[in-house]
């Protein structure tokens, strides 16, 4: 098949979000069987990562971007809508101007300004559903706040209900995800697309430091820097106190410089930041924490956690894309009491190491595989082509 790929980041190998390193894999897959043309949103920099791309696909379109959303910015925020709009007028022209069999699209943000008057075939991955984080935010909300998140969960209900219904099937990457959308757009046809762990890994072998406590992050996402201080305020200090000898490292670009000189202050704490290969990190630790507090889709550094071999602590929210057996193939705890316990018995118990661990990985093996993902594609793929 000749298809047509929109994204709104490049894909390139090294790609720093989990959203763009699943991209760059699933036009792998893509690759070895159809002619794919990519489309997509560039930043500046990117424009390295080019001939590599035009070297596995047909062909590369690149539309300029508007550069990230500043906070508090309405000027950043209408250019990216701008630059939404005008890859999905450029996806239109191609569609029309040439013969293409389907047509795969990343992101509701993008799926919104989507045409919906097109005789190809089209398929959408909704990397979240934006729904249903927006309703949690809106559940917790007190006093005058409450208003302006409700009207924010009825707008992204709007969004995505209208984004959905342009689409002959939509991936979610959960079972999770794909219930909340189902029960929200009863309109729509899912499918989950389960993210395969470890798609990066280049095998390096566990060897881990029998104390070593590892969080994974882009610091600066807000969500990944209300975790860290979760852990690190009301959860480490319990730790070191009952694990004198543990060590906190912590991995992640972005974090100002507030946050670093609060991790400075903090006993047995490493700081590593942004790094271009996380999986050494991940081999030499002894438990990975992620402490979400709030969800959306699968959390994609706990599946790589598992993968290779870590034992893990999360929350329920964080394990809720995953649905790992907790307490068998992962930990799970939502207070801080029993987070710091967790991870203190991980610390104290080589064995229960050994099996946590090893549990999480032979889950994400059977659940979270390369071969599951592409046998999913293939089978959606044959039926929209043939319905289409």
């Amino acid at each position: 098949m000749k298809i047509l790929f929109v994204s709104p980041f490049l894909p390139y190998p090294g790609v720093p979000h989990a959203g763009g390193k699943l991209i760059h894999y699933f036009l792998s897959v893509l690759a070895r069987s159809h002619s794919v043309v990519l489309l997509s949103r560039i930043f500046p920099g990117e424009e390295r990562h080019l001939p590599y791309l035009s070297g596995m696909l047909e062909r590369v379109e690149t539309m300029p971007a508007a550069g990230p959303i500043r906070a508090g910015s309405l000027v950043s925020l209408l250019r990216t809508v701008a630059s939404y709009r005008r890859i999905c007028r450029r996806a239109r022209s191609l569609l029309r101007s040439e013969r293409f069999d389907l047509c795969q699209v990343e992101y509701t943000e993008t799926a919104v300004f989507f045409p919906s008057d097109l005789e190809v075939p089209a398929l959408l991955t909704c990397h979240d559903v934006i729904a249903k984080p927006a309703y949690r935010r809106y559940a917790v909300s007190r006093g005058i706040s409450r208003y302006s998140a409700w009207v924010g969960w009825r707008v992204a209900v709007a969004a995505e209900r209208h984004a959905v219904r342009k689409f002959h099937r939509i991936f979610t990457l959960s079972d999770e995800d794909r219930e909340w959308a189902e029960r929200l757009y009863p309109e729509g046809v899912f499918q989950t697309l389960r993210y395969p762990a470890g798609i990066d890994f280049k095998g390096i072998p566990r060897d881990p430091r029998n104390r070593r406590v590892l969080f994974v992050g882009a610091l600066n996402r807000p969500q990944n820097r209300d975790a860290l201080r979760f852990f690190l305020r009301r959860v480490w200090p319990s730790v070191c106190r009952d694990v004198p000898e543990a060590e906190f490292c912590v991995v992640g670009g972005g974090m100002d410089g507030n946050l670093r000189e609060e991790l400075a202050a903090a006993p047995g704490v490493l700081v590593v930041g942004g790094v271009p290969d996380v999986e050494p990190y991940y081999a030499s630790a002894a438990v990975f924490v992620a402490p979400i507090l709030t969800g959306g889709g699968v959390i994609v550094k706990i599946l790589d956690a598992l993968a290779a071999g870590v034992p893990t602590v999360t929350t329920r929210c964080g394990n809720e894309g995953i649905r790992a057996k907790e307490g068998e193939e992962i930990l799970a705890a939502d207070t801080p009491g029993d987070f710091a316990a967790a991870v203190t018995n991980l610390l104290r118990d080589e064995s229960a190491r050994h099996a946590i661990g090893e549990a999480g990985q032979r889950f994400v093996r059977i659940h979270f595989s390369e071969n599951a993902f592409t046998e999913t594609v293939d089978v959606v793929y044959r039926e929209v082509s043939v319905k289409g």
